[in-house]
C-alpha cells in the first residue's frame, strides 16, 4: 500500500524557499510603505488646501490655511475671516472652521514651508484666488515634504505642493 503526502524534507525545502523570497522582498516592502506614507501626508495637505479653497468660494468668505510650529512640529489649520464694520473701523478676526481639525505634518518628512516671510499662511479669496500671493516671488508658495530613507535609496524622495495665484495647487514627485 502506497502512502500519499509530502515528506518532512520536502516541507522543509518549501518553507526555506518561502523564507528566502520573503527575506529578499522585505526591503522592497519597507520602501513601498515609506513612499506610501510620504504620499499620504502630502495628499492630506493637498486635500485640506483644496477644501479651504472650496470653503472660500462656497461660503463667499476669505479662508486661510495657517501654518505654525507647536511642540517643534509644523501644524496647520483652516480658518475663516469673520467680522465687519463697527462705525468706520473694520474689525476682522480669523476663526477656526469647525469641520477642519488641526493637523500635523510628520516631522520625519522634514517639512519645508516656503510661504511669504512672517506670514506662513495661504489665504483664499471668495473667488478662489490666492489673496496674499506674491507675484514678485512666486517660488515662495511651496510646501515640500522629503523622506531621508527614499533619498538614501535614490528614489523620488520629495513631494512638492506649489500654490499658484489662481488658487490651483500643483503636486509633484521629485528627487532631491
Amino acid at each position: 500500500m502506497k502512502k500519499e503526502g509530502f515528506t518532512f524534507i520536502e516541507i522543509i525545502v518549501v518553507v526555506g524557499i518561502i523564507g528566502i523570497i520573503l527575506a529578499a522582498s522585505y526591503p522592497s516592502i519597507l520602501n513601498i510603505l515609506e513612499a506610501r506614507a510620504l504620499d499620504s501626508a502630502a495628499r492630506e495637505l493637498l486635500t485640506t488646501l483644496e477644501a479651504a479653497r472650496y470653503t472660500a468660494v462656497n461660503d463667499k468668505v476669505n479662508c486661510r490655511v495657517r501654518f505654525f510650529q507647536e511642540d517643534n512640529q509644523w501644524r496647520y489649520m483652516v480658518e475663516i475671516e469673520e467680522g465687519g464694520l463697527t462705525g468706520t473701523n473694520p474689525t476682522f478676526t480669523w476663526k477656526p472652521v469647525p469641520k477642519f481639525i488641526k493637523r500635523t505634518l510628520p516631522s520625519k518628512f522634514n517639512p519645508q514651508i516656503q510661504l511669504p516671510a512672517g506670514d506662513q499662511q495661504i489665504v483664499f479669496s471668495p473667488l478662489g484666488l490666492v489673496a496674499n500671493y506674491n507675484f514678485t516671488a512666486p517660488q515662495t508658495f511651496r510646501i515640500i515634504l522629503q523622506s531621508q530613507k527614499l533619498k538614501n535609496l535614490a528614489q523620488d524622495d520629495q513631494r512638492i505642493l506649489t500654490i499658484y495665484a489662481g488658487g490651483s495647487i500643483g503636486y509633484q514627485k521629485a528627487k532631491s
